[in-house]
């Protein structure tokens, strides 16, 4: 059964402390949805901020918007979020510093991922660029570790069965049939090998990684969530508002850390699976331990480009440090 959220209505899973849409606290099961809250009367425009709050670090006053749980001062860049015993300062807080500024530069990027291959030679040409714009996005940067056991065929082995049945046959029936001399039938005789009859193929296996997995905190942003990519994060450094020119937006989140620790075991586990399937194709059962420990918050730095090509769009994402294509969707 699952979970409502009493703040928002959200639907959690059974085992969700917290909120995944709003962060708060969510206990028992299998309570109603609260009613829908009444409509504005403003008539659109941000959400009203929730409640006032103080930075821990300089003073100033946060106002956090509905749904937000992590806030980035905009004086000093301390960040607060919202836990179980409510808001607290961030312990680490880092950043990626953007290499590039100018749109024109972070678009050959682009150039060269879309203009891969004879198929696609001319495809940047041929697309439009709709929208671009550079963003300082929060990430839980998740440290973990997996160890995912696994069972699967050993095709190898297959293989050698029958190739070992196939010469015992042709060896003992050169033997009873006189060496070719006429003197017999064929008569095959199977010879398994590993284990017997039918069995021994089956054999078993483990994938060990370390992961810093990055979950974006934004929940707007998550159907552009890297599964498998990993940023520079030797280069990152200590978070400074004063290496991001203004008129860039530093975005605060709306997921918390519990909620991203949740979500970072289950794209480890999914990122076990990938690599046991890629290992060995018949793969038959599979299961993956992650353990996790307390994690920080990162802003890189991303470019966020819309095109469009012959009524359809596709939306690349630039990690801005790196310069790579962090994601695309189409």
């Amino acid at each position: 059964m699952s979970i409502y959220c009493v703040a928002c209505g959200a639907q959690n899973p059974d085992e969700a402390r917290f909120c995944f849409k709003c962060g708060r606290p969510v206990g028992g099961q299998g309570q109603p949805a609260p009613p829908p809250p009444p409509p504005s009367s403003g008539g659109g425009g941000a959400p009203a901020p929730t409640r006032d709050l103080v930075c821990n670090s300089c003073g100033a006053p946060l106002k956090p918007m509905a749904g937000e749980t992590v806030v980035t001062c905009e004086y000093c860049g301390s960040s607060t979020a919202l836990s179980g015993d409510g808001w607290k300062a961030v312990k680490t807080h880092t950043m990626l510093v953007p290499k590039v500024f100018d749109e024109k530069e972070a678009l050959e990027v682009c150039r060269s991922w879309m203009d891969q291959g004879m198929l696609h030679h001319h495809l940047y040409e041929d697309s439009k660029l709709v929208e671009g714009k550079l963003s300082m996005v929060p990430y839980w940067i998740v440290p973990a570790s997996a160890i995912t056991h696994y069972t699967y065929e050993d095709m190898v082995v297959e293989g050698a069965k029958v190739g070992g049945t196939i010469a015992a046959a042709a060896l003992v029936g050169g033997l009873l049939g006189g060496g070719g001399r006429g003197g017999g039938g064929l008569v095959v005789a199977p010879l398994f090998i590993g284990g017997g009859m039918g069995g021994g193929s089956r054999r078993a296996a483990e994938i060990s990684a370390q992961y810093e997995y990055p979950v974006v905190a934004v929940q707007g942003l998550q159907s552009y969530q890297p599964k498998d990519y990993q940023f520079d994060l030797v280069s990152r450094q200590p978070f400074d508002k004063r290496k991001i020119p203004s008129g860039y937006p530093l975005l605060n989140g709306d997921i918390t850390e519990d909620a991203a620790t949740y979500m970072a075991k289950n794209y480890i586990t999914s990122v076990q699976a990938d690599k046991a399937h890629k290992e060995h194709r018949m793969v038959q059962s599979l299961s993956t331990d992650v353990q996790v420990q307390e994690g920080e918050l990162m802003h890189a730095p991303i470019w966020y480009f819309t095109f469009e090509r012959k009524g359809a769009k596709s939306i690349l994402l630039v990690d801005g440090n790196r310069m790579q294509i962090l994601n695309s969707v189409h």
